[in-house]
């Protein structure tokens, strides 16, 4: 699986050095592009990237790839996308896959239509601590699920494009990716409403979204995500509460710690994270191998999407974010 990425920027830094870690025959970091030539250079020679596109369009016209990896602000995810399918190629979208439900929809349609591969790399999904989770739940040892709580209070102020609406900023759309995700990995899709109260910056921009997802059957989750708490406040964990007892974790992205209490909240099992490989150039980055082993399965197995990350899932998750943002009143100028 020949991978061109396009852009050249944080994620696709990490990505490239998970990449190579790995030391898969199968997984080969091909081609890079980004609006910056030199910079592209740069990001290839730095991180092993055999050809350095002079652009994005010299890339997708380049028949070894396999598989385009987009990297990009959240603003240039359609557009960029769309140009990607139309030319032929495969595609993985970092998150979030789009910024509303009507881009979304759209980008899995033409992928259907061209019969391409397409998934968002919606890098928990993936991991070994979803199935670990999903099984305890599977197994009764909590009981039947009744609610949940996912909470990151984070900081992330030092990203400019997370405080601009000209780029797609906001809480949610920075953490609400991997907070839906988790609730859907574990909760479904079978969602009846959702309803939030928010806080802004200047900007414009929401900074703290604190919502509640309640399913058909009853079962409601509060979910709560910032970008501006102070460092000191940070807080994250996920709890899946159950009639005899609750699963609890330390991270809503990558959980090391998962605990199964019981009803008074007592420890009753401390379940083991498999190990995985961790970032050399961010040490705290850990375990996106599994979603680049997944896709590479995916297009050996000439399958159209993850069953780790389903198209359905992704839809679901754009269409609660654009009604959370619809009732937080953010609007962005490209939309």
């Amino acid at each position: 699986m020949n991978i061109g990425v396009i852009g050249c920027g944080t994620i696709a830094s990490w990505a490239s050095d998970f990449i190579a870690q790995m030391n898969d025959g199968n997984i080969v970091r091909y081609a890079a592009a980004s609006r910056d030539p030199e910079k592209t250079r740069a990001f290839a020679e730095r991180f092993g990237w055999r050809k350095a596109c002079e652009s994005q369009e010299e890339l997708l016209a380049d028949p070894d790839v396999d598989l385009v990896y987009i990297c990009l602000p959240n603003q240039l995810h359609r557009d960029v996308c769309l140009q990607a399918l139309r030319a032929g190629k495969n595609v993985v979208c970092e998150k979030p896959f789009a910024v509303n439900d009507a881009q979304a929809a759209e980008m899995l349609a033409l992928a259907e239509e061209r019969g391409l591969f397409i998934s968002e790399a919606l890098w928990p999904a993936f991991l070994p601590s979803r199935k670990l989770i999903d099984s305890e739940i599977a197994a009764g040892t909590i009981g039947d699920v009744t609610g949940g709580e996912m909470v990151s209070l984070s900081n992330v102020m030092f990203m400019d494009r997370v405080k601009r609406l000209e780029t797609g900023g906001g809480a949610l759309l920075d953490m609400g990716p991997y907070m839906l995700g988790r609730v859907t990995d574990h909760f479904g899709l079978d969602i009846a409403s959702v309803e939030g109260t928010f806080e802004h910056l200047d900007t414009g921009v929401d900074s703290r979204d604190d919502y509640t997802i309640t399913y058909k059957n009853g079962v409601t989750v509060h979910c709560v995500s910032t970008i501006d708490t102070p460092h000191e406040e940070r807080q994250e964990y996920g709890l899946i509460r159950g009639t005899r007892g609750a699963i609890r974790f330390d991270s809503i992205s990558n959980p090391q710690d998962i605990r199964v209490l019981d009803k008074a909240g007592n420890t009753v099992k401390t379940i083991e994270v498999p190990p995985m490989l961790h970032g050399t150039v961010v040490p705290f980055t850990a375990g996106y191998e599994y979603e680049f082993m997944a896709f590479e399965r995916a297009l050996r197995e000439g399958k159209q999407e993850c069953a780790e990350a389903p198209h359905a899932q992704s839809l679901t998750i754009a269409r609660v974010m654009t009604e959370l943002r619809r009732q937080a009143g953010v609007i962005y100028p490209f939309e």
